[in-house]
């Protein structure tokens, strides 16, 4: 009975870095599926706007600017993030870096 309790005690013990790994594996398979489904053409798309002012709708701007969309300059981009500049309702610059994958449109004000 006792050598159940020692195999039960080791199964835990090497089974207890699974969480882990499979975060790893699901981070490796959401880029897979962004590359294939076209997110590095997004992302590409994205990149050439660095330095333009754009209007970005996506359900995050509500909480840091209490609307849907937000009217920001472009800093910076690569395949997952994008690094945008506003002004907040106090008048204050405000930097913030949001998720590709959560920006629903984008529009360009001026080139």
């Amino acid at each position: 009975m006792e050598w159940m309790i020692w195999i039960c005690f080791i199964c835990i013990i090497l089974y207890s870095s699974y969480p882990g790994k499979i975060k790893k594996l699901e981070s490796k398979v959401k880029k897979l599926e962004r590359n294939q489904r076209g997110g590095c053409v997004m992302s590409n798309i994205i990149t050439s706007l660095i330095g333009k002012e754009c209007k970005i709708k996506t359900e995050e701007a509500i909480l840091f600017s209490g609307n849907v969309e937000v009217n920001c300059s472009v800093l910076d981009a690569d395949d997952e993030w994008i690094k945008i500049s506003y002004i907040d309702k106090k008048g204050c610059a405000k930097i913030r870096i949001l998720r590709i994958d959560s920006i629903s449109n984008i529009e360009i004000i001026s080139e």
